[in-house]
């Protein structure tokens, strides 16, 4: 997988802004294409924005490494990149790592019932990577033969991976689908990369026989192996996105030889845009997901997306579950992947872990298929999805009296725990009792999520979204909580794969606010201390800022942290809550420099009663 972040742009160095003129189509024509694609969207979508769950695998040469290489172990995640991160030149790296490509017969018989057992509905193969090895029997004139590699197929003789993977899928009714790499790091007409070990040479490249080449293997996949769910390409950037991938005629192909298939955003540029027919946030879940598009989380069992053998930073089962509960309350697929090694076997770990969700999934599956986002902002037990007339409460913290508070209006019918026969009981909002009370049972299900089913009498009327203290009485404000009002101050994001965070930034404009709303319980009326989480450049420290509280205002000068990405915690003192809705506003009375702050958080913690 790729990784957009300081890594990836020291591994990936794009040299040229543009492709031959002849491949270029005008941007009227790829308006045109991408136009196409919206019109009958709906009706291509519909399967996959039911299925909510498919499984990822990345499988290739590189499984035969293991994440080492002459008996050295690179701790870099991503082991599909070995070839990367130990320098190994493409003849080497073919001439070590063919031999070790051993598929069992019968090993994507063994992934399918993996993914059918899981509850998975679709799964997707690397068909080729940044490598620019085939799983599939490419008769491109480069793939068959070729000075570097010899070969770019690496099937065994006789077979066809791509061929028993699809099949093996639909045999169990999981639609198959192909993960192709736009980069490759052995062709010699690709665009150069900043592989350490890449030969160099004065030769010019002709990237329109790349794209053709590219054009050629899409073909194939699209031709000869059935019908197929979607293409999910890798990668694009500023330089290289859209028509530098020929990606008009692409997306004809598509169109034209398998009209109901879909297709990811990443022919263009940025995991969020809205190309294609869905996202993909890497490894990340959007806080408040990507309304107005489709889009689907890519993530991994471990740290990997390829087989590692010394990768031990397994999630649990219960994780694994919240993730997809938190992607789809989003209104997201999660796409769940696994690294096979180099004979096909799925490692015993996310094997169980699989498992694990497959038999949550047995009991809880209603919740998660053919549903939308939650209608609630933040829960702070947990998630919820819905369909029409049923509600479902994800409840990921088992309050401790057993008492559920859903901010909520609107007529219920009945409530239950699914799996659970008995009827759980409910209190509807009345006047004076502002949300809905669901008393569980004193005992949780296991797998870190119990799902209580509402039926409805009318639609969900949620409440103005406000932040509670957990159980705990710690309450985290962050910058998708804020109501921000004025000029420039708005939600910044950071990264895009794995360690995204976001900030409220560009606060270039002191008279701008940012407003938290926080709601607390009678329970947890009382003391709180409070925490701001500040950034800021040395040339623009202090900056006077005050927290508006309703036990009046904590006030603080914004010190130089080293750079508006570097952090500070700092505290503010003590201030009293009483029961009830409550406003927090930051409000800047001075800006010394080029803006007040950047603030990620803003933290209270019950003291000690």
């Amino acid at each position: 997988m790729n990784k957009f972040t300081a890594s990836m742009c020291v591994s990936l160095l794009l040299a040229s802004n543009s492709v031959e003129c002849g491949l270029a189509a005008s941007p009227a024509d790829e308006r045109e294409e991408l136009s196409r694609w919206v019109a009958n969207r709906d009706e291509r979508m519909a399967w996959w924005r039911d299925a909510r769950f498919g499984m990822f695998i990345h499988w290739g040469l590189y499984s035969g490494a293991g994440g080492s290489w002459n008996g050295k172990i690179y701790p870099q995640h991503y082991a599909e990149w070995i070839q990367h991160w130990a320098a190994v030149p493409c003849d080497e790296y073919a001439r070590t790592m063919k031999p070790l490509f051993t598929p069992d017969v019968g090993a994507t018989d063994a992934i399918a019932d993996l993914a059918k057992s899981a509850g998975m509905r679709y799964a997707i193969m690397t068909s080729k990577h940044h490598d620019g090895f085939t799983l599939f029997n490419s008769r491109e004139p480069y793939s068959l033969a070729n000075p570097i590699t010899q070969c770019t197929n690496i099937s065994p003789n006789g077979r066809d991976l791509a061929r028993e993977f699809a099949e093996s899928m639909r045999s169990r009714g999981v639609r198959p689908g192909f993960y192709y790499s736009l980069l490759d790091w052995q062709h010699p007409d690709a665009y150069p990369m900043a592989l350490p070990a890449y030969p160099k040479t004065d030769r010019k490249r002709e990237h329109a026989t790349y794209i053709a080449y590219v054009r050629g293997h899409v073909n194939e996949l699209l031709s000869n192996y059935g019908p197929l769910c979607t293409i999910w390409f890798d990668y694009s950037d500023h330089e290289r996105q859209g028509e530098a991938w020929g990606a008009t005629q692409l997306l004809e192909t598509l169109r034209t030889k398998q009209p109901s298939i879909v297709v990811n955003n990443r022919l263009f540029q940025g995991l969020e845009n809205k190309n294609g027919d869905y996202g993909t946030p890497e490894k990340y879940v959007p806080p408040t997901g990507l309304p107005g598009m489709d889009w689907e989380v890519n993530h991994t069992l471990n740290e990997s997306y390829g087989f590692s053998a010394h990768d031990k930073g397994w999630k649990d089962t219960a994780t694994v579950v919240q993730l997809l509960c938190d992607v789809v309350s989003k209104g997201g697929n999660l796409l769940l992947n696994i690294g096979p090694d180099a004979h096909g076997n799925v490692p015993e770990a996310a094997a169980e872990r699989l498992r694990g969700v497959g038999d949550w999934m047995s009991v809880n599956a209603e919740a998660i298929y053919g549903t939308t986002a939650s209608p609630f902002a933040r829960l702070p037990w947990g998630r919820a999805t819905q369909k029409p007339g049923t509600l479902y409460l994800m409840v990921f913290e088992w309050p401790t009296d057993g008492l559920l508070y859903v901010p909520m209006r609107g007529g219920v019918k009945s409530a239950r725990l699914l799996g659970r026969d008995d009827e759980v009981l409910f209190t509807a909002a009345t006047k004076g009792r502002e949300r809905l009370e669901v008393q569980l049972p004193a005992r949780t299900s296991d797998f870190g999520c119990s799902i209580v089913k509402l039926e409805l009498e009318s639609e969900v009327s949620p409440l103005a979204p406000m932040v509670f203290p957990t159980r705990d009485g710690v309450a985290v404000l962050g910058p998708h909580d804020a109501t921000i009002t004025g000029p420039s101050l708005r939600i910044e994001q950071v990264g895009a794969v794995e360690d995204v965070q976001y900030n409220l930034g560009y606060w270039l404009d002191p008279s701008a606010t940012a407003s938290f709303p926080i709601g607390i319980d009678a329970s947890q009326a009382g003391e709180y201390s409070v925490e701001v989480e500040v950034a800021c450049a040395v040339a623009s420290a202090g900056a006077k800022v005050q927290l508006e509280a309703p036990a009046g205002n904590m006030e603080f000068t914004v010190p130089p942290t080293g750079g508006w990405q570097r952090y500070q915690v700092l505290s503010l003192g003590h201030l009293k809550l009483g029961a009830g809705a409550h406003s927090l506003v930051l409000r800047a009375s001075t800006k010394p420099g080029e803006a007040v702050a950047n603030v990620r958080s803003v933290t209270l913690r019950a003291m000690k009663r």
